[in-house]
């Protein structure tokens, strides 16, 4: 910026002559206001403002032209007297001839940006008169916002409802908010010591944390009235902790409360299992009695005696299979078997078991198994007999004329491509029926229909509430329709699984995948799992991509099969019993490495699809993971990757 040399400022312009003999040039003075931080404005007597400097440039607006324009009307400065009158700072330094300071105040500039500004107005004179100002403006706006931080941070600290504390390495408390001072206010109050608010080992939780320079781990400190965690953080270099409380007393009870409970119903649900098996042991002895009673040639009233020993007998073991069943499911240890199950077999079985109380009370029992339910299937016959049972047995009780129809079949949303076939079972009386009240609270434990029921009927209201947990294990749902005086429809769904032969080497059905003619074996695999059902998918799988399959429960029993059989791959199960998959793929790669064996593919199968679960089967050693559920195209592509060549592969 080119600067008129008469309008800069000169020897006499300054508050304060040099001492020495040197004196300054205009050169000089220029030099010193371009490099100033602080905006200067030389103005007039009336503050018209004659030169800025750079900083003052910059400060109002690079492109905005100042110079000629009222220095007041551009920073809008004033200050107040005694009489609180208003005034310019600039004109009080022109008249007074006395340097003007104006504290610290807040300017929007013509842009909308607001600045914290001060100002000192330098009286400019020519001999005795006083001829301008220089006006030294400083923006504060920086240090104002740091400090305005600096407060709300304190403000924060100060007003948390939570204690926070700072100590020195010595452990001499040098802050405390007004919560810490509260609760150390409460400690004295009550005899107790400031510092009993902390955890007793203070002094060398300080110590670790400032020697580690990491935050320590939370610390729980009981009180008399609650339960604080405290937690302590490293501040900087300052050899310095600070301390943060958290009342966890709501949390802790929360805990306790969870825990006691959770005792509660482990005791409940072992003294229920302990005593079932107990009554069954006897109840079992009494039935066995009454069958050799009935083999003795009774007489007409010994057999009527025997036959109500019988059904009483029989009646109190199903409730105590019941009362187990129910202890299983609270304490979440019902678990399912797999078998092949003929569901035809099945349903002639309950039949026969319940076609005397039907034929007692006059009812006729029908069934229907559709065209499109297989021979054979794979699940827990046990259990599917149990359900099927409770529910035939439950509508001849609530039926007084008509009859109990069954119905089974393949339902429409099963595809043929799925890992499981969903059969819908649905069993239809001519009964009582209920209310939609009642339905609402049909399937919960120890509940009826009404309070009559069990006076009526009999039973304990556990029945449909197990079966409702059966169904769901097999990954259905089951459902009821009921009017009353016109009967009862349930409706129920379970997974089962096609039943498969494990041949030694099966061949491909009609939409599995061909090998290439030079490769025209099936390929040799090794499915380690100890969930049967999972066995059963992935050999199913494996059997339609034209592969030999072997079974292996657990890890080790996988390394002892690799140590007496090739195999092309092994699908591996990461979570076994005995030796997990990670081990096994461990031992297994060792012995590759020692023996400068060839790398045998293995495919990890995994329930959990985190990455963090996939880096830890790659870092086991396997080489490619595949989550659960497996499909047939996951399951190929996985294959295709481990064991095609450039000539020969699954396509």
């Amino acid at each position: 910026m080119t600067i008129p040399l008469p309008l800069t400022p000169g020897p006499d312009d300054l508050p304060h002559r040099p001492s020495t003999t040197w004196l300054p040039t205009h050169h000089d003075l220029f030099l010193a206001m371009e490099a100033s931080e602080d905006a200067l404005f030389v103005t007039n007597q009336d503050g018209r403002i004659l030169f800025l400097n750079p900083a003052a440039q910059q400060l109002i607006g690079g492109s905005q032209r100042a110079v000629g324009h009222p220095l007041h009307e551009l920073l809008h400065c004033v200050t107040r007297d005694e009489q609180s009158i208003e005034r310019c700072p600039l004109q009080t330094a022109v008249s007074s001839g006395q340097i003007t300071v104006l504290p610290p105040y807040r300017w929007t500039r013509p842009d909308g940006a607001t600045l914290d500004l001060s100002a000192t107005y330098w009286p400019r004179r020519k001999g005795m008169t006083v001829i301008g100002t220089l006006a030294v403006i400083r923006n504060l706006t920086e240090q104002q916002e740091m400090q305005r931080d600096l407060q709300r941070v304190a403000r924060l600290a100060e007003d948390a409802p939570n204690p926070i504390v700072e100590f020195d390495e010595n452990g001499t408390m040098l802050y405390a908010n007004t919560a810490a001072i509260e609760l150390m206010n409460a400690a004295g109050n009550h005899g107790d010591s400031i510092l009993s608010i902390f955890p007793p080992q203070l002094e060398q939780i300080i110590l670790s944390c400032l020697d580690g320079n990491q935050p320590s781990g939370q610390y729980e400190h009981a009180l008399d009235h609650m339960v604080l965690a405290w937690t302590f953080f490293p501040i900087g270099d300052l050899r310095q902790v600070r301390a943060y409380g958290v009342d966890i007393t709501a949390g802790v009870a929360l805990r306790k409360a969870k825990e006691s409970a959770e005792e509660s119903a482990k005791a409940k649900g072992l003294f229920l299992a302990t005593m079932s098996h107990e009554l069954r042991t006897p109840m079992n002895g009494v039935l066995g009695c009454t069958r050799l009673l009935l083999d003795t040639a009774p007489t007409d009233q010994q057999k009527e005696l025997i036959a109500t020993m019988q059904r009483s007998a029989e009646a109190l073991l199903a409730l105590v299979n019941d009362i187990l069943d129910f202890s299983k499911i609270e304490a979440g240890k019902m678990t399912l078997e797999v078998a092949d199950v003929d569901l035809r077999s099945l349903i002639k079985d309950v039949i026969t078991l319940v076609s005397e109380l039907a034929r007692q009370k006059g009812l006729t029992l029908t069934t229907e198994v559709h065209e499109n339910v297989l021979p054979l299937f794979r699940g827990d016959p046990v259990r599917l007999r149990q359900i099927l049972f409770n529910l035939v047995g439950n509508a001849i009780k609530f039926t007084e004329q008509g009859g109990v129809s069954i119905s089974v079949g393949v339902d429409q949303a099963s595809s043929p491509e799925a890992e499981h076939v969903v059969i819908r079972w649905t069993v239809q009386d001519t009964g009582i029926g209920m209310t939609q009240e009642q339905l609402g609270r049909l399937f919960q434990a120890y509940t009826q229909a009404d309070a009559s029921t069990a006076r009526r009927f009999g039973g304990t209201g556990l029945g449909l509430m197990i079966c409702r947990q059966l169904v769901t294990l097999m990954g259905g749902t089951i459902s009821v329709e009921s009017t009353p005086g016109a009967g009862s429809t349930f409706t129920y769904t379970t997974n089962l699984l096609p039943a498969i032969h494990r041949a030694a080497s099966a061949p491909p059905d009609a939409d599995s995948l061909s090998q290439t003619a030079a490769s025209q074996l099936p390929r040799r695999v090794l499915v380690v799992d100890d969930n049967e059902i999972n066995q059963v998918v992935a050999c199913k799988f494996l059997q339609k991509l034209g592969c030999q399959v072997e079974v292996a429960r657990n890890g080790s029993d996988a390394i002892e099969s690799l140590s007496r059989t090739t195999y092309d791959a092994v699908l591996m199960d990461c979570e076994m019993p005995v030796m997990d998959g990670y081990e096994a793929v461990r031992c297994i790669r060792k012995k590759e490495e020692e023996q400068r064996s060839p790398r045998l593919p293995i495919i990890a199968m995994t329930g959990n699809a985190s990455v963090e679960d996939a880096q830890r089967c790659k870092e086991a050693g396997m080489d490619k993971v595949i989550t659960k559920p497996v499909s047939l195209i996951s399951l190929r592509a996985a294959l295709n990757d481990l064991l095609c060549t450039t000539r020969t592969g699954l396509q």
